[in-house]
């Protein structure tokens, strides 16, 4: 099994032929060639139609942890 991670989707082939990638979105399965995925990936997201992708909601979640400021240590500028 192959798994290639574009632009924060994951693309996943188990037969190892060149038009069987799958994608997985929400509850949508498609399959179809690695070329033609990465264009529909494309379109949906100039659309604005796709939902957040798993790396862009750990991004999220990261940049709203917030941190406690750091005491100055003594001797240090």
């Amino acid at each position: 099994m192959r798994k290639l991670i574009y632009q924060g989707h994951v693309l996943t082939n188990l037969d190892g032929l060149t038009d069987s990638w799958v994608l997985i979105i929400g509850e949508q399965r498609r399959t179809d060639s690695l070329f033609e995925l990465r264009r529909q990936i494309q379109f949906f997201e100039e659309l604005g139609v796709l939902p957040q992708s798993k790396l862009e909601l750990n991004s999220d979640a990261q940049t709203n942890v917030t941190e406690k400021p750091r005491p100055k240590l003594p001797g240090k500028k």
